[in-house]
């Protein structure tokens, strides 16, 4: 409980809280005035008290700053909400409050910063966790186990010890069991992690890679042949049961081993070393248990299987190969800029990048991104291209210390201009987590900033606002025929309007169905991606494209063109409505009522009639409500009956 202070009666005054409510809400341009009600003015009567009294709890601005960023607010707001407070409460006192008040104010805004920074550590924190972790075992996964495998190099290359990496196959263990039941598979898995885990030393680290595929890492001082002894030691009681197994004699199994510094110097050809010592291990006269060997030279001078252990990144990218898709301009039909798509080159074919990039360790993208630039870099150059082009990167790589003026001087450094070099950052992260310095110095040096996949992930409206972006890329979860009509019409024309409004390009993703095209038009979007436009091509196949491209221009399709022509006559009522003086004279025709040949579109649509000649005349909230409302299951029938076709 505060003490008594000599201002806290008027803080009782309503009159004088309703004026620190309505001057603080009016002094935060980030907030929008229909959350007082609900966020702010709690915000405001919490923070108050410890404004009046230098030994009051300063909790309340803890609560403010973590509140106000869960609605996906920036820090600044926080801040700007304190020192608002401040400026109108000292107001009202005297000089000494008013020097009181300043001095906690400062408390207060350090605090609240001080808690974001907290919260921030920890959720980037518990997000490394889970990103580096099976969710099933609860062992590393592939991520993790190579980030484990880079720093326990570090340490043996300072202190010239040994470090031994071994793969091993388990899926004869797992065979048997699955073919019961795919849970007792999951349950077999686990066990056999409990396993390893009790059998080796608290100082190794243990992973599974995928599948019934786990990796052993051990650090010592001894020779190869010794580490491939202890290895050996620890491994061997490892699915021994017979029962565990649900076979009448212990099982086969095999293991692939690789030494540091003997066999590689660097996680990644470790890896690899340690994959052809496991297929060694399997062509060898199978015995029950442990079957564990070295990579011979024959095998590490073959080439390198591609197994799913094995990291595409190895080989300095040679399996990789970069795509580009183009980003065309819907009114005109012609190519704007190109987005760089990487795939993968295996036996089974070209793998796309939702296949692999997640198992990635950070050093593993860190080179994918830096592979893919200088692809870039190279058909720029060797095509002339004059096309900006868009590269992904995550928010974690590009917020390292340098990392952006790394990006830039490496550019640079081929005499390529920075706009045609767009960074797309992925939406992978809390874009809190990413420091705004690395993204002013990219567009400092003139290369242009995209956010990908908005709205579906972590980015809000708030960080569109805090960040540089020049280019906002809509998710495909919008562009989709059904979705469009039934919600993401409005969605969709909110994000064209607020693109117009801010002044930055929207790209529509994601467009596979050629329906979409004139649907987008007719609602005003410039610029979109997708298959109905163009696949991903060699920068050869993209130059030798017609350009501008053939689009569809026409409502080809009744129904479609029925529910974005409402749409849009609903979109004038409404606007019409909302201005002065407007009667139902004005009202604009809709001249798609002899389209609409379903008995149910009409009488939804006559109805929407008789609402809009009363809400020109007399716009009450309970009129709107229910000429949206028609105009939304209009859309959704609409929607139904296309699902149906």
């Amino acid at each position: 409980m505060h003490r008594t202070h000599p201002l806290q009666p008027w803080f009782g005054n309503p009159a004088f809280v309703e004026e620190v409510i309505t001057a603080t809400i009016a002094n935060l341009d980030q907030l929008e005035p229909q959350l007082a009600a609900t966020v702010a003015t709690p915000l405001i009567l919490a923070l108050t008290p410890s404004l009046l009294d230098p030994v009051a709890s300063r909790k309340s601005a803890e609560l403010t700053a973590v509140t106000l960023q869960r609605l996906g607010y920036s820090p600044s707001v926080s801040l700007a909400l304190i020192e608002s407070l401040a400026h109108l409460v000292a107001k009202h006192g005297t000089a000494n409050e008013a020097a009181t008040i300043e001095r906690q104010r400062q408390r207060l805004q350090a605090r609240a910063v001080d808690s974001l920074h907290r919260r921030q550590r920890a959720e980037l924190q518990s997000a490394l966790a889970l990103s580096h972790h099976d969710p099933l075992t609860g062992l590393m996964n592939r991520r993790g186990f190579v980030d484990a495998m880079s720093a326990s190099l570090q340490r043996a290359q300072r202190s010239h010890s040994t470090v031994a990496i071994a793969i091993l196959d388990l899926g004869t263990l797992t065979m048997a069991s699955s073919e019961r039941d795919p849970r007792d598979s999951d349950r077999l898995l686990v066990e056999l992690a409990r396993q390893l885990d009790s059998l080796t030393r608290s100082t190794d680290t243990i992973a599974r890679l995928g599948g019934a595929t786990f990796a052993l890492l051990v650090e010592g001082d001894s020779e190869r042949t010794e580490m491939l002894a202890i290895v050996e030691r620890e491994l061997r009681g490892v699915g021994l049961s017979a029962s565990l197994a649900g076979q009448p004699s212990p099982p086969t199994w095999h293991a692939g081993l690789a030494v540091y510094p003997h066999d590689g110097t660097d996680s990644l050809a470790l890896l690899s070393v340690a994959e052809a010592a496991l297929v060694e291990a399997r062509t060898m006269n199978a015995t029950p248990g442990l079957n564990l060997a070295l990579a011979s030279s024959r095998q590490l001078q073959e080439s390198r299987p591609m197994t799913g252990v094995y990291s595409p990144i190895g080989d300095g990218g040679n399996h990789l190969e970069v795509r580009y898709q183009p980003i065309v301009d819907l009114t005109t039909g012609s190519i704007a800029h190109l987005e760089a798509l990487v795939r993968l080159k295996t036996h089974a074919g070209i793998v796309g990048p939702e296949d692999f990039i997640d198992s990635l360790a950070r050093d593993e993208r860190r080179t994918l991104f830096e592979v893919v630039l200088s692809q870039v870099a190279d058909d720029i150059q060797d095509y002339d291209v004059s096309l900006p082009i868009s590269v992904n990167i995550e928010p974690d790589l590009v917020s390292e210390d340098g990392y952006a003026e790394s990006i830039i001087a490496s550019w640079a450094a081929r005499s390529i201009p920075a706009h045609l070099l767009t960074i797309e950052i992925t939406e992978t992260q809390d874009l809190v987590s990413l420091a705004y310095g690395p993204l002013a110095l990219l567009k400092a040096a003139g290369h242009r900033l995209a956010l990908d996949d908005f709205g579906a992930g972590y980015a809000s409206l708030s960080r569109i606002m805090s960040f540089p972006f020049d280019e906002i890329k809509l998710d495909r979860a919008f562009s989709e025929p059904i979705d469009l009509l039934n919600v993401g019409l409005p969605l969709m024309t909110v994000a064209i309007d607020m693109s117009q409004l801010m002044d930055f390009d929207l790209v529509i993703e994601g467009i596979e169905d050629p329906r979409v095209i004139p649907v987008l038009r007719t609602l005003g979007a410039r610029l979109a991606q997708g298959y109905a436009l163009s696949r991903p091509l060699s920068m050869a196949d993209v130059l030798a494209l017609t350009n501008p491209l053939p689009l569809t221009t026409d409502l080809s399709h009744s129904m479609i063109a029925a529910a974005v022509q409402v749409f849009r006559w609903e979109r004038a009522v409404l606007s019409l409505a909302a201005s002065e003086g407007t009667t139902a004279d004005l009202a604009p025709e809709c001249i798609i009522t002899d389209t609409l040949v379903d008995p149910d579109l009409i009488r939804l649509h006559q109805a929407q009639h008789l609402l809009a000649q009363r809400l020109l005349l007399d716009n009450d909230s309970a009129t709107v409500n229910e000429f949206c409302r028609l105009g939304r299951e209009l859309r959704q029938l609409v929607s139904t009956r296309l699902a149906t076709d």
